[in-house]
């Protein structure tokens, strides 16, 4: 009756709901886009400075590492595997981007996922004389739970990675040139002289 004495309502949710994504993945991109600028610009001014490719080089290995051996551990091919750990580095860049997404989209070619899953897992579940591991194991026999059991774990190693990296391995590599806040400030100054080289050159 709501809906019937106000038809506007059936028009304005959905719009406001795709404002909603719409903003929502605006955000995304320009966080992203502006990240990756900054990172291009370090990267220019790391060819200088060899600590610079050394700290990049770790932080994509460890996140990539982490993030693939947990979701090869989930059940991943390997190419889903290597895909989740090769993009894995992005979610320190923007949390919106989780590596898992990747990952469960290419292994999505290797599995065939339905709604019938959802009744196999209920009826798996369900089942109270089941022992734990075998209910596990036939939890990851399904389709449906082996793709969440992969974007999830994928996403659970890039986390863990950036904890690791932010916290125990960037400040050993900052050590030799005055800790974290010394590597932030030589990290800006980097962008910063890449930013003006780059100003030159479209002014010339």
């Amino acid at each position: 009756e709501g809906y019937l004495a106000a038809p506007e309502t059936l028009v304005g949710a959905p719009e406001g709901r795709r404002w909603g994504r719409f903003v929502y993945r605006a955000v995304g991109y320009t966080f992203t886009l502006g990240f990756l600028a900054f990172f291009v610009l370090l990267a220019m001014a790391g060819v200088r400075q060899r600590w610079l490719l050394v700290v990049f080089a770790v932080w994509f290995l460890v996140n990539g590492i982490i993030a693939a051996g947990l979701a090869k551990l989930a059940g991943a091919h390997w190419t889903s595997a290597g895909v989740g750990g090769a993009v894995a580095w992005l979610t320190s860049v923007n949390p919106l981007l989780a590596p898992g997404w990747f990952a469960g989209y290419v292994e999505l070619r290797y599995l065939e996922v339905n709604i019938g899953d959802i009744s196999r897992l209920n009826d798996l579940l369900a089942d109270e004389e089941l022992p734990i591991p075998d209910l596990v194991r036939q939890m990851r026999e399904v389709p449906l739970f082996r793709l969440i059991l992969i974007v999830g774990m994928t996403n659970i190693g890039s986390f863990v990675a950036s904890v690791l990296f932010a916290t125990v391995l960037l400040p050993h590599l900052s050590a030799e040139i005055g800790g974290v806040a010394a590597l932030a400030d030589r990290m800006l100054e980097g962008a910063r002289r890449s930013a003006r080289l780059l100003w030159s050159i479209v002014n010339t």
